[in-house]
């Protein structure tokens, strides 16, 4: 191989390309006797291709997702939520096991797959106890849950009050706001 073969803006990077011409040069002016040199740059331009170029091992499980991996994940529970949706589904679609897909996905995003999907169905019942004069029971089903008892144990869990109270706090700070006049509130505030 000839160093003029090799320009500094081919492929490799600047580091290996110096120690392959490093390694030429060993070449071409060790006589037999003298090995110490090429042995030197070879074992040095080893180790620089398998620390920058190492593939992870086949058996070793990358345990975490890519980007594109998490999105997809999320659109898929996302569209998903008043409908039975099988992780092993969603993993299919990422290209990967269900085993390896849950733990990758709660490491990325510190919830299992299912804790996200509830969390994201929880988060939308609270938008429609906000911003709806719907029913609990029309919000419960609207929201993936199996009835209103289910979405009302899930929803006391997590947000740590009833629907219905969590709904009268919210419509009151509202109501609340709307009664005074914007006027009013700032002499309030300023006396």
């Amino acid at each position: 191989m000839n160093a003029s073969a090799i320009s500094a803006n081919a492929t490799l990077d600047t580091q290996t390309y110096h120690l392959i011409v490093s390694l030429q040069d060993a070449l071409l002016s060790a006589d037999s006797i003298e090995r110490d040199p090429i042995t030197q740059a070879g074992r040095q331009l080893c180790e620089h291709l398998l620390q920058r170029y190492r593939q992870p091992l086949a058996g070793a499980e990358r345990l975490s997702l890519a980007p594109w991996q998490e999105r997809k994940a999320k659109e898929i529970l996302a569209c998903c939520l008043n409908t039975r949706l099988f992780i092993a589904d969603v993993a299919r679609q990422c290209a990967m096991s269900r085993s390896h897909f849950s733990r990758a996905f709660k490491k990325a995003t510190g919830m299992s797959p299912q804790e996200w999907a509830q969390d994201l169905r929880v988060r939308r019942a609270q938008e429609l106890l906000r911003d709806s004069k719907l029913p609990i029971a029309s919000i419960s089903l609207e929201c993936g849950f199996a009835d209103q008892s289910h979405f009302s144990r899930t929803f006391s869990r997590l947000v740590g009050s009833t629907p219905k109270r969590w709904r009268q706090l919210h419509a009151v700070s509202t109501t609340c706001a709307q009664v005074i006049p914007r006027d009013m509130s700032a002499g309030i505030m300023a006396g």
